[in-house]
């Protein structure tokens, strides 16, 4: 269900933006340069930027990805800095550099809790939902929200 209409970028936009794959086919941009906030609640994604909002069900998303990112090597990452990388499969994620004590909790789509780890030391936090039920996953850490799936 979209509230607004979504912005669409020309084939050759060289911009960073958020894309939104639906199952339908369709792709959707957000320009990053547009601050868009993801949100996850009730079975809906919501994407919210300074002057759109757009809500899609979640049986409706395939996945979303970021454009035109330039990837910065760990190795030059500011020791403060934390990475999140989901795996090729889409049902695993792992945080790096996170500050001790931070939680990384584990959610089904009515939002009970299902697991949470927390950051020590160096240690990578991962969540992998390979062992659970099919299904659509939230990991929550912070300001980081990601969606995992277990086809």
């Amino acid at each position: 269900m979209a509230l607004v209409l979504p912005m669409v970028a020309s084939a050759d936009d060289e911009s960073q933006r958020l894309v939104v794959w639906l199952k339908n086919g369709e792709k959707v941009h957000f320009d990053l340069a547009q601050l868009p906030e993801t949100s996850f609640g009730g079975g809906v994604l919501t994407i919210k930027t300074n002057t759109t909002t757009v809500a899609y069900q979640l049986a409706n998303v395939l996945r979303y990805t970021y454009e035109n990112i330039k990837v910065v090597d760990e190795v030059e990452m500011l020791p403060n800095e934390h990475s999140v990388q989901v795996n090729a499969e889409g049902d695993a994620v792992t945080f790096r550099n996170l500050k001790d004590g931070i939680v990384v909790s584990l959610y089904d789509l009515k939002g009970q809790l299902l697991e949470q780890r927390r950051a020590e030391g160096l240690h990578p936090v991962v969540i992998s939902v390979r062992n659970r039920p099919r299904g659509v996953y939230i990991v929550k850490s912070n300001d980081e929200t990601i969606k995992l799936m277990r086809p």
